[in-house]
């Protein structure tokens, strides 16, 4: 019998077999603290334990926020190859653990997980993160407030509040110089039928947390509602599809037909079906990356007259709101 120690124990095999075994002594890369918009790149050193030459058949990760690429496709026996690793946390708070599958043909040990953890600093902490008005009349004021704080030694001065939505304003007063402020953003209406995102821009002077861009949500409930209110999607490798589905209906009971459906960009596709005379379906399926997704909106065209059009505002969930605790 020959007998080869790979990562998580020994393999044996019969006399004269060629085995496979794809190691890395070092899996866990701590890149420690780092500020946000940081990029950590860092390279795996990977080796083929055994006696043949092993192929690397995939290399996947965990977040679209995540770059791995091997130097090579395929291991020679006894070799030691590379596997560089590039993240970018542009948005990304708290500590972190990303995960790298490496896939190979090794058929005792097919696939081998590398993992990269550390923090990333806050300079600014902002509570809430963002705002859900919920539904809401047409008419009236609605207001919410939304604190900054400088964390630890850090101060900071607001220099501006802009919006990207005519719905929406926003404005600011200091409640301690330097390290805590508020911003106030409301909408007086009379405002439109459906769903409303916008972002409340506060541009400071901190070198590390020159932008804050607070996400503001609206929903008028009209003649045609959708529900879900918000298309949440989930980025995905180029050549997995992922199906999401709305359900549109008229509380009121009033017919319509859904016309047309309009995605944001490449990446997703829409198909309408109808269900009765006041509800009908959106099946959305989508891929990729979702790059510049987050923040747009589905458009929704009816041929009812007093709910012509509808958006459906994006939201493409980052990795954080997506995996389990023990991988954030």
């Amino acid at each position: 019998m020959a007998w080869v120690m790979g990562w998580g124990g020994i393999y044996t095999y019969g006399k004269g077999t060629p085995v496979a075994s794809v190691v890395c002594l070092q899996p866990t890369y701590d890149f420690g603290s780092v500020t946000p918009n940081a990029v950590v790149e860092h390279r795996f050193v990977l080796t083929n334990q055994g006696s043949r030459v092993v192929k690397i058949t995939n290399v996947h990760v965990t977040c679209g926020c995540t770059r791995a690429v091997m130097t090579t496709n395929q291991m020679a026996a006894g070799g030691m190859e590379g596997l560089d690793v590039e993240i970018n946390f542009k948005g990304r708070r708290g500590h972190l653990l990303k995960a790298i599958y490496v896939d190979t043909d090794d058929p005792e040990n097919p696939s081998l997980r590398l993992e990269i953890t550390g923090t990333v600093l806050v300079p600014i902490e902002v509570q809430p993160e963002g705002i859900h008005f919920g539904a809401v009349g047409a008419d009236g004021m609605i207001e919410r407030e939304v604190l900054l704080t400088a964390t630890g030694t850090n101060v900071f001065q607001v220099r501006s509040v802009t919006v990207s939505s005519t719905q929406i304003s926003a404005k600011w007063d200091t409640l301690e110089a330097g390290k805590r402020y508020r911003v106030t953003v409301s909408s007086e209406g009379p405002r439109g039928y459906g769903s409303t995102i916008a972002s409340v821009r506060v541009e400071t002077d901190h070198p590390q947390a020159e932008r804050v861009d607070i996400p503001v949500a609206v929903f008028v409930a009209g003649d045609i509602v959708a529900a879900p209110g918000v298309l949440l999607l989930i980025p995905t490798e180029a050549n997995s599809v992922r199906t999401s589905r709305l359900s549109l209906y008229s509380p009121s009971s009033k017919p319509f037909k859904v016309t047309k459906v309009e995605c944001p960009g490449d990446g997703m596709t829409a198909t309408a079906s109808f269900v009765s005379a006041d509800r009908s379906s959106v099946e959305v399926k989508t891929w990729g990356a979702l790059m510049g997704k987050d923040g747009t909106s589905l458009r929704i065209e009816t041929d009812l007259s007093t709910m012509k059009e509808l958006r459906i505002p994006v939201r493409v969930l980052s990795v954080k709101d997506r995996v389990p605790v023990s991988e954030r």
